[in-house]
């Protein structure tokens, strides 16, 4: 008797513990750790542009894609001075997650000089 009690006393354990690791349902990669790095030392931009860039399709691949992951790319590509890029990663973001649309058709308008939300349905 008392082995069954420890063994239902184990898997009542560890049965907890994994409903204690956090479930995520988006496609994350590197991006933490990379971001990490980024804000730690700024010269290592690449490195969180590809690390971006391979979570990005990732997601794609699976439709997983995590919220802010393709703003965070986009404005990057802003600041390299590519809007066209920008711009394209900055819709897909906000077809994914409608609720990105009011910061992110600012960010395009004050990029671009011209009323994006007009344009946009």
């Amino acid at each position: 008797m008392r082995c069954f009690e420890a063994v239902s006393c184990t898997l009542v354990a560890m049965l907890g513990l994994t409903q204690c690791a956090p479930a995520t349902r988006f496609s994350w990669g590197d991006y933490e750790s990379s971001l990490y790095l980024y804000y730690k030392s700024p010269s290592e931009r690449e490195v969180y542009k590809k690390a971006l860039t391979e979570a990005i399709e990732r997601g794609r691949q699976r439709n997983d894609i995590a919220p802010g992951l393709l703003a965070e790319l986009g404005y990057l590509y802003l600041e390299d001075g590519d809007m066209v890029r920008a711009t394209t990663l900055f819709r897909e973001e906000m077809q994914r997650f409608p609720e990105s649309r009011p910061f992110l058709t600012r960010i395009i308008d004050r990029s671009t000089g011209t009323p994006l939300a007009r344009g946009m349905s």
